[in-house]
């Protein structure tokens, strides 16, 4: 006997990751932790091409609950500020008091500031602003596929410093973009809760980036779920049987070409 299907709600992208809060670390969201586990080899490979060897500005360009702010702040990288930038209070919220606890007061850790943002409406956030071409760095995952891609390397490429900088991309992948998207079920209401997606090709994303002039840094790495993945103590739950086999994830470094 078949359950009964959950009603599925669209909503805006705001309204969707301020319900998501809450439970977005906790519900088991397989994206995410391919995202955990994926991500550091990145960051690693974008600090040996940084060549400067003066405290680096990092702008997150959706920083969510704070997963990677907290990461980096927990780091011996040589790491001055870091501006973690979202479209959603809620998650926001999240952020701060995760990462309040890293920030000690030994004055050694980076200082971090957190700002209220949307990529579509820039010219609304005064504040963020004056982080125009500031960083030397910045980080983004997970969320491409709720920009048009324009919007996306054009905000990257308005908070870089003009003499370049490096992108650290991280999203999901198309072949499981067409069978899904973003969102969480709402068990308050029952609901199926979605935003607005996109779904991107990597050569889609590789080919707008180069009209803003980003090349790519070594390889794109991609990765599917595996059955070696699925299990207690592995890196997924049982959520993820169900993409065995499909590519989920996507990631890649990016310089700015000046």
């Amino acid at each position: 006997m078949s359950s009964t299907p959950r009603p599925i709600r669209s909503v805006s992208n705001t309204e969707l990751y301020d319900r998501w809060a809450k439970v977005y670390d906790t519900d088991g969201n397989i994206l995410q932790a391919l995202d955990d586990h994926m991500l550091p080899p990145l960051i690693d490979r974008v600090f040996k091409l940084l060549s400067s060897s003066s405290p680096l500005t990092i702008t997150e360009l959706g920083a969510g609950t704070g997963r990677n702010t907290v990461k980096l702040l927990s780091t011996a990288l040589p790491i001055s500020r870091i501006n973690a930038l979202d479209l959603s209070p809620g998650m926001l919220a999240v952020a701060k008091s995760r990462c309040a606890g890293a920030l000690g007061s030994d004055g050694q850790a980076p200082q971090v500031a957190f700002y209220d943002f949307d990529a579509l409406r820039p010219a609304n956030y005064p504040l963020v602003a004056s982080l125009s071409l500031t960083a030397d760095l910045v980080v983004s995952t997970l969320v491409l596929e709720h920009l048009p891609l324009s919007d996306f390397f054009r905000t990257v490429k308005w908070l870089l410093k003009p003499e370049g900088g490096y992108l650290v991309l991280t999203n999901m992948h198309a072949d499981m973009g067409r069978k899904s998207q973003a969102g969480f079920v709402d068990e308050e209401t029952g609901e199926k809760v979605r935003g607005e997606s996109f779904v991107y090709e990597v050569s889609e994303v590789l080919e707008e980036g180069k009209k803003w002039g980003f090349v790519l840094e070594g390889e794109v790495g991609e990765r599917g779920v595996r059955k070696e993945d699925i299990g207690e103590g592995r890196l997924l739950g049982e959520r993820g049987k169900k993409w065995i086999g499909c590519l989920c994830w996507f990631g890649c470094v990016m310089r700015l070409k000046v």
